[in-house]
């Protein structure tokens, strides 16, 4: 008898408790509704305007300052957004190379099909990168290569990232795969004091956009900060794609 009162006991405290946890659940911690609010700044699009291949700057940049390749966070980006088909031409694509000698040497099992004329092509070239400044350039921020990064405490790329600061201003542009014509270039920036950081150098919440990239971006501050900032140029970026062509393909020049 002690024994069913106890379990009975225990059940009204966990129907008591319920409610509560639902409607917590629900209504989600603080660090989880800012998240959610980050990830609905995504813009969206109806339909797919093609496909893009990422394609890192030659500075690599990301470097020096500790971090991984931004190539996964505009991936979640653009994944998100729907508003291109993603092709992989990294490892991916060395990885296919190797299946597809396999295949010609005659190792793969019949019926692989795996061959020639399988693999799509990238309708545009995305390319992320910083704003530099170039004192040859007149004034113009985006022009000129990476000015190279300043000594001392500072740990900052000249231009563009400042560490110290907290505070990144990046590029984003997207290429026609056919003709090679930028089609549309744009400038993202963040700052440390747009955001409420949490103790321990981190936001909670950044581990749906940040923890993508890896690499640091997730751990610190400039690199949450260097996230926000490539998600303001990529917000900027579909607002202007309305010129492209529906099928990318077809109004590029006939191949010879």
């Amino acid at each position: 008898m002690r024994g069913l009162k106890t379990l009975t006991a225990t059940v009204v405290c966990l129907a008591l408790a319920m409610p509560q946890a639902m409607a917590e659940d629900k209504k989600g911690s603080s660090g989880r509704q800012a998240q959610t609010k980050k990830q609905m700044e995504i813009p969206h699009c109806t339909k797919r305007l093609g496909t893009v291949a990422i394609v890192e700057p030659d500075n690599q940049w990301w470097r020096e300052l500790s971090l991984g390749s931004p190539e996964a966070i505009i991936k979640l980006f653009v994944q998100q957004s729907g508003c291109f088909g993603l092709v992989n031409r990294g490892r991916s694509m060395a990885s296919r190379n190797m299946e597809r000698a396999m295949a010609d040497s005659g190792e793969l099992q019949a019926g692989s099909n795996l061959g020639k004329g399988q693999v799509k092509a990238a309708d545009y070239f995305l390319q992320p990168d910083i704003v530099t400044t170039n004192s040859n350039s007149g004034g113009n921020a985006i022009g000129g290569l990476l000015g190279g990064f300043m000594g001392g405490t500072l740990g900052a790329i000249a231009g563009g990232i400042s560490v110290k600061k907290k505070e990144a201003n990046v590029t984003l542009s997207i290429v026609n795969a056919r003709t090679t014509e930028e089609e549309a270039m744009t400038e993202g920036y963040f700052r440390k004091s747009d955001l409420s950081f949490g103790g321990g150098g981190g936001l909670g919440w950044m581990g749906g956009l940040a923890g993508a990239g890896g690499g640091g971006y997730q751990n610190t501050e400039i690199g949450q900060v260097i996230v926000l900032a490539y998600l303001d140029a990529y917000t900027k970026l579909v607002t202007q794609l309305g010129g492209l062509p529906a099928n990318a393909a077809a109004a590029a020049p006939v191949a010879q």
